[in-house]
């Protein structure tokens, strides 16, 4: 088998891609890569938003501020405005979108007995269970039947807190919330989901995966800010007692509060995408066209509202050759062999929100000449 860990970008220099311009050795590139949905990176309310923290004098990091008192009007910003924009109580602000999975199992500690994992949960959630102490069980991927067998097996009055990802990244698949939460109801279980290849995208209002499937009432969160909102850092949010017990834990207090310009690029992104959730509609719109495109001429695509755009064709040698030709055409795509890709790995494309019809139809034409 193929060595997977060789990229065509080993070597080569990078410059933008946080929208759909990416600069490859100083050579413009259509851009279908990385995670920056909703493409607000040149957007001026975000440019602002730097500007300010660095003009004000405030810092590339900063001190513990919650742990030993004191407010900070950046960081204060974006946990006020991820509250707002998420629907609950408070926030609590991180540095980096990995300690997701430490702050929500110690917010919610109180409200479980047993961890029920998703076999291919990301590496935060898996990794963040096991420091827990608590019993960790797995089902099967996506699996309602799977998770139902470890709820029968609960003993008498265990709590179960089923934990997922919102999207799966690789794929960009939901998983069924809808039908997790009527199964958790009656043994008063809860949800933990992970909604940063989700929160931005989907949802009425952009809320994520919670959002779409209606179980906000039962769901805890996390939220990578990197993602949809393309600023830095990330947040959990929910009732006032739970981001108290999220922001002591020893991951999140242990580390860097984060750098206050991200923070306030952060709290304008959020505002923005209050302001606009339309953004979040037309970027599904978008994501769909090129899902349509691509099963058009043959290819078998995940349905899934969220702007990832997957798909397997052959074998390792094949999809290397799609994403080579794309390359010499200047259009970037990634081979991924990141979490449930395979062994052939797959071409992983992010529908971004400054992405014509025109460079939809584009790869489209490319990719059919070369499968």
């Amino acid at each position: 088998m193929q060595n997977l860990t060789g990229q065509l970008l080993d070597g080569h220099e990078l410059r933008g891609g946080g929208n759909s311009k990416l600069y490859i050795d100083g050579q413009p590139f259509l851009n279908f890569s990385g995670a920056n949905y909703l493409a607000l990176t040149d957007r001026e309310e975000l440019r602002n938003a730097a500007r300010q923290a660095l003009n004000d004098g405030a810092g590339f990091s900063r001190y513990l501020v919650h742990a030993y008192g004191g407010d900070d009007p950046y960081f204060d910003a974006v946990e006020y405005e991820a509250a707002k924009f998420f629907g609950t109580e408070a926030a609590a602000y991180m540095p980096s979108g990995y300690f997701i999975g430490a702050a929500g199992f110690a917010a919610t500690e109180t409200e479980y007995d047993v961890i029920l994992l998703d076999e291919i949960a990301h590496w935060c959630l898996n990794d963040a269970a096991k420091l827990t102490g608590k019993p960790i069980r797995y089902f099967k991927h996506r699996s309602v039947n799977s998770l139902a067998r470890e709820i029968d097996k609960l003993a008498p009055g265990q709590r179960p807190i089923v934990v997922t990802d919102g999207a799966f990244a690789t794929s960009g698949q939901l998983p069924p919330l809808n039908e997790y939460a009527e199964l958790l109801r009656p043994c008063n279980g809860r949800l933990f989901v992970d909604e940063s290849h989700s929160a931005g995208v989907i949802g009425d209002t952009g809320r994520g995966a919670v959002q779409h499937f209606g179980v906000e009432d039962i769901a805890h969160i996390g939220v990578t800010l990197s993602k949809a909102f393309c600023g830095q850092g990330a947040v959990y949010v929910g009732p006032s007692d739970c981001v108290t017990r999220a922001r002591a834990c020893k991951v999140v207090r242990g580390s860097n509060s984060g750098a206050p310009i991200s923070a306030n690029v952060c709290a304008a992104a959020l505002r923005l995408v209050g302001a606009d959730p339309g953004i979040c509609a037309r970027l599904r719109t978008l994501a769909e066209d090129l899902r349509a495109n691509l099963r058009g001429i043959g290819l078998d695509v995940p349905q899934t509202p969220t702007s990832i755009v997957s798909f397997s064709h052959g074998n390792f040698e094949d999809m290397r050759a799609i994403q080579e030709h794309l390359f010499k055409e200047a259009i970037y795509v990634l081979h991924s062999n990141y979490i449930a890709s395979g062994p052939g790995g797959v071409i992983r494309m992010s529908v971004l929100a400054d992405h014509t019809i025109e460079d939809l139809n584009r790869v489209t034409q490319l990719i059919q000449d070369v499968i």
